[in-house]
């Protein structure tokens, strides 16, 4: 089993529930956030501008659901939407009791601030119990089993991301120099958690497969530091994650559970272009 500390279990659901409003809601989710007085558009987007004065060599996300706070997607869960998400979450009388605990317990784990023991073990329970909810939810409405793992998000260290749902190929516009480093911070959730494996490659055809990262776990860093093979306007990095599971999505000797590509320009050194 993976285990997570409290501040992880809380984290992890939060992401959870935005990319459960994607898959329910889709585009729409601002409209209906907007029309029941959840959230105010202009505060979001001062936020995306805050972040982009705070974070100017990053990439910064537009997709205002990031900056939603928990208040609010447990808000538009609850009691804007509920028939929309009652599918993937179950009973309202139980789904209210633990987005409320889950909240309560938000700012102690957030701030350093211990709970006791069997604090601990409510926050995690509830959190594995969500999180498996929209796991599951999430596969059957993606036309997949329930036997395979989801992307929550794979993001590089420049802030382009795949968010698991609509993005699998990610144009970041980014050039890069030879020895320059390009990190990935990568979240998966699993139904039955089982281990998650990860990989990254350079995925061009006839590239040497010399270079690659790996690591397990439902959330991992991986990096890859570009060489002279890779010059060339599109370099295709690959993310693949597979499970400790006997089946997988796309089953064969490279059997793969989830893929996210991303493409860089890497340049010439000087004087060899």
């Amino acid at each position: 089993m993976n285990v997570v500390n409290p501040y992880e279990a809380v984290r992890l659901v939060e992401l959870d529930l935005r990319q459960l409003v994607r898959v329910v809601l889709g585009s729409s989710w601002l409209e209906a956030a907007r029309a029941g007085g959840v959230v105010d558009v202009a505060k979001l987007e001062a936020k995306v501008n805050d972040e982009r004065g705070r974070r100017p060599a990053t990439v910064v996300s537009t997709d205002l659901i990031e900056y939603t706070e928990f208040t609010q997607l447990q808000a538009l869960i609850l009691e804007e939407r509920w028939d929309a998400f009652a599918p993937a979450l179950g009973k309202k009388k139980h789904i209210e009791t633990y987005l409320s605990k889950i909240a309560g317990f938000r700012n102690p784990t957030m701030h350093a601030r211990a709970l006791l023991p069997f604090e601990e073990h409510l926050v995690l329970g509830i959190s594995g119990e969500l999180r498996n909810r929209i796991a599951i939810y999430r596969n059957t409405k993606e036309q997949s089993s329930m036997y395979y793992p989801v992307v929550d998000s794979i993001t590089d260290n420049f802030g382009n991301t795949h968010d698991g749902v609509t993005n699998a190929i990610i144009q970041t516009g980014v050039r890069m120099g030879i020895g320059e480093t390009v990190t990935f911070t990568c979240r998966a959730t699993d139904p039955e958690d089982r281990q998650l494996h990860w990989r990254l490659c350079n995925n061009a055809a006839g590239h040497p497969d010399s270079q690659t990262d790996e690591a397990t776990g439902n959330e991992v860093v991986l990096s890859y530091t570009f060489t002279r093979a890779d010059v060339g306007e599109r370099v295709p990095l690959l993310v693949t994650l597979r499970s400790s599971g006997e089946f997988h999505r796309l089953p064969g000797p490279s059997a793969w559970d989830a893929t996210a590509m991303f493409h860089y320009a890497v340049n010439p050194p000087s004087g060899r272009r």
